[in-house]
């Protein structure tokens, strides 16, 4: 996550959240910062990049270079920050699924026993899980009694993308905060991303997209080589051979909004025919919901979504 200058941590200036930051900032200085704090909201709304603002403004104020608070900017010369950048904090810890997969149990056996060790300072310990709705049953039992008796300097901070269901038994144990941006906010951090990080946002026709699925589906494009003027199904076989290898669920994530893109502007063209191109895009996104489902033989898949393209362009020619 650190590698790439549009991983979060590289988010200088906060956009469109300052209202909870200002209410995460409230309740830690008054004392009433929960050792058990549960963010909730889409993936890539900015909550990660949200707790690390949070995050800069406790550990740089004893510092010379303190967070900007009125401007809600990090300052790149903190100690702080350039101590997470090179990995040498030990006053935070980052857990996260990895493209999609499932926490860990040795991740979650790993983190015990850190949490077992004293702190080389005396300054509170943040332990941030991202994706926790990706914690097993046994990452989760592995865990729990963690989360039910945090040590007095310990706060956990987990993150939910909501892109499965998060377990009862994990939610049950936390203060919860739902994070959720207007269209109008949301536009307005994508704007920022167009020009601060040089994004191409014609990827998105709708504004469906939040803001950091548009920088991973971005970074997917160019990986993948993926060319948005190029036939659906050229980028299906792209996307979905590149699951076939490599198991990154983002790529099945994009792929289904690639079709819901495409099926957006031939509904928009084509308004006679609504129901018959809608039931077609059901059926497509069905198929490549068996293909992971039940590991289908990948060309089969495509030769059957090709075929179901095509009557597409035959109910347009009529």
């Amino acid at each position: 996550m650190l590698k790439t200058d549009k991983s979060p941590f590289h988010s200088i200036k906060l956009i469109s959240l300052d209202r909870h930051l200002v209410e995460m900032i409230k309740l830690y200085d008054s004392g009433f910062f929960p050792r058990v704090f549960l963010l909730n909201g889409k993936k890539g709304i900015g909550k990660f990049t949200l707790v690390f603002h949070f995050l800069n403004y406790i550990f740089t104020k004893k510092e010379v270079t303190k967070y900007n608070i009125t401007e809600k900017i990090i300052d790149t010369n903190s100690v702080f920050y350039n101590s997470i950048l090179n990995e040498s904090c030990s006053d935070v810890i980052f857990l996260q699924a990895q493209e999609g997969k499932n926490i860990k149990i040795d991740d979650i056996r790993n983190l015990k026993s850190t949490l077992t060790k004293s702190s080389l300072t005396n300054n509170p310990r943040f332990i941030i899980i991202d994706e926790v709705e990706f914690l097993n049953i046994n990452s989760a039992n592995a865990l729990l009694k963690t989360l039910e008796e945090p040590s007095d300097n310990n706060f956990f901070i987990l993150i939910n993308n909501q892109q499965a269901n998060l377990l009862e038994t994990i939610s049950s144990r936390c203060l919860k905060n739902n994070i959720f941006l207007k269209l109008s906010e949301q536009k307005k951090i994508i704007e920022h991303l167009a020009v601060s990080k040089q994004l191409d946002i014609s990827i998105d026709k709708t504004g469906y997209l939040t803001p950091g699925m548009l920088l991973i589906y971005a970074d997917l494009s160019v990986k993948y080589k993926i060319d948005v003027n190029e036939n659906i199904l050229l980028k299906l076989n792209k996307l979905l051979y590149g699951y076939k290898k490599d198991k990154n669920k983002a790529l099945v994530g994009m792929s289904i909004f690639l079709i819901d893109q495409f099926f957006y502007t031939l509904v928009k063209d084509n308004k006679d025919n609504i129901d018959f191109f809608l039931n077609v895009k059901s059926s497509i996104v069905n198929s490549i919901n068996d293909f992971i489902l039940y590991n289908l033989n990948i060309n089969s898949v495509l030769i059957s979504i090709e075929l179901k393209l095509n009557k597409c362009q035959i109910k347009i020619s009529i």
